[in-house]
């Protein structure tokens, strides 16, 4: 699920490279990697541009130009080096990331390290995927189908989506897996003129990181992980469980605000019930909402989608998502509109950036494989009776990859082998990974610790939480690792 800040990235300079095949795993050392050619950009950053091959297997085939940016360390006499960021996704672009936060970042960071965000293949200004600049059909379909009519409306627009995709971006589609991506931060690694690597990766950006530990372990040199995916679990233990995360921390919304008088939903401890009233409302007639002057409708889906955006948020959410539900029963549906807005990547002038698109295209390619749409639809069914309020919703917002044109990947554990201590958070309410992914995952890579967070909110660093960014920083500048058992 997508994490993302909206920003415009312009003025990149292309540099031509000579870039030599490199077989799965191997190194990139010894390809005529040239270091990056930097330019100032918004203000004080400086852009710049890489070219890798689309297939690393083969020599002398079609290249892709990755997009950079970076913010230079404050202390130049006590640079450690450079500090590579993803936020998310798949999808976020880490471009828009850095412009938006990166100077932001606890000053211990911005004075020892140049922080660096790349868009991943397929992303942002990254040979991105743009099926579609509209992906208003997509949305205004139910994703919790009520009977055969929306399920058929439901399939035919996806099948749409995936065959536009596979028109615009047929030759790209294949090549977009984290694997291959891991290795396309080997050679910035290279560029960068960094011997080892030092990164941070929130969600999706934990499974790129795993990644990159997987094939270069030599290679690292220090590694957060945070709010981090599993990939040994199938497609449906994915599904079901990320679904029960956000239903359960809906559920302490819901129990919250019923108990709490000053809560805008309160409905006179009749949350809940209110709550499954207003949706079951919305997905028999959508509510018509004045949105900027643009006349739209606020459908099941998009309000499922912009509650679920809000939970991202944890407790700190709580405040907004309620008066966005009681806007809604009252007939103004613009806050929760915009808030799935936010999530699926729509401007203000109806656009929509590449982030939803990027998201499948990648997710897809990586699996694990969710099977043919009856097996995607045995997997909604077990995530509907797990989490009924935004099961369906959550696991058909993937219905693409049954209909996707490429094969995805089978789940694996990494290990991580030879590695360097590697840092992983967990928060244990995170809705959209689940703590027992963190565990997972930290129990797979070898050299991993896990830190658990006491936190409702998906991801737990530079969050306002003074515990995590202690270790956080300590273990990035300092390379000192918590010991086992650590908590926050």
């Amino acid at each position: 699920m997508p994490r993302f800040c909206s920003a415009l990235v312009t003025g990149l300079v292309v540099l031509a490279l000579a870039v030599v095949a490199v077989p799965p795993g191997g190194s990139a050392e010894a390809t005529l990697i040239a270091p990056l050619d930097w330019s100032r950009c918004h203000g004080d950053a400086q852009c710049a541009q890489l070219t890798v091959p689309l297939d690393d297997t083969i020599e002398g085939g079609p290249t892709i130009d990755l997009g950079l940016v970076r913010y230079r360390a404050l202390d130049q006499k006590r640079r450690i080096g450079s500090l590579l960021v993803n936020p998310g996704g798949p999808g976020a672009s880490a471009i828009d990331y850095v412009l938006a936060v990166g100077e932001s970042l606890p000053d211990e960071l911005r004075q020892r390290f140049d922080i660096v965000g790349f868009d991943p293949r397929g992303v942002g200004e990254s040979a991105p995927v743009n099926c579609t600049d509209d992906l208003g059909p997509l949305l205004e379909v139910e994703w919790a189908p009520d009977d055969a009519r929306e399920r058929q409306e439901l399939l035919a627009e996806t099948a749409r989506f995936v065959e536009a995709c596979e028109q615009a971006h047929g030759a790209l589609l294949p090549y977009l897996q984290t694997e291959r991506t891991a290795r396309d931060m080997d050679r910035i690694r290279i560029a960068l003129g960094e011997s080892k690597l030092t990164y941070l990766g929130y969600s999706y950006g934990s499974f790129l990181g795993a990644w990159y530990a997987e094939q270069f372990p030599e290679k690292v040199r220090a590694l957060v992980l945070d709010g981090p995916l599993d990939p040994a679990l199938d497609a449906e233990a994915v599904q079901v469980e990320q679904a029960v995360g956000f239903e359960r921390s809906l559920d302490d919304f819901l129990n919250d605000c019923s108990q709490n008088s000053s809560c805008a939903f309160h409905r006179d401890g009749r949350t809940a019930e209110a709550y499954d009233e207003v949706r079951q409302r919305i997905g028999a007639e959508p509510l018509e909402v004045d949105a900027f002057g643009e006349t739209r409708s606020l459908n099941g889906t998009q309000f499922d989608i912009g509650v679920t955006s809000l939970l991202y948020g944890g407790r700190s959410a709580w405040i907004e998502l309620a008066e966005a539900l009681d806007a809604v029963e009252n007939g103004d549906g613009e806050d929760l509109l915009f808030y799935a807005d936010l999530y699926t990547g729509r401007e203000s002038d109806g656009i929509y950036d590449n982030a939803q698109e990027a998201f499948i295209a990648i997710g897809c390619a990586d699996g694990p494989p969710v099977g043919d749409v009856d097996g995607m639809r045995a997997i909604e069914d077990a995530a509907a009776e797990a989490a009924p309020r935004l099961g369906a919703t959550i696991v058909n917002g993937s219905l693409a990859c049954a209909l996707w044109p490429v094969v995805a990947a089978q789940p694996r554990a990494l290990h991580a082998t030879g590695a360097a201590p590697i840092l992983v958070l967990g928060a244990r309410k995170d809705p959209a990974t689940p703590f027992r992914w963190a565990r997972g995952l930290a129990s797979a890579l070898e050299s991993a610790t896990l830190v658990a967070v006491r936190s409702s909110s998906h991801t737990s660093f530079d969050s306002g939480n003074v515990c995590v960014n202690d270790v956080v920083i300590r273990y990035l500048v300092d390379l000192d690792v918590p010991a086992r058992g650590t908590h926050c």
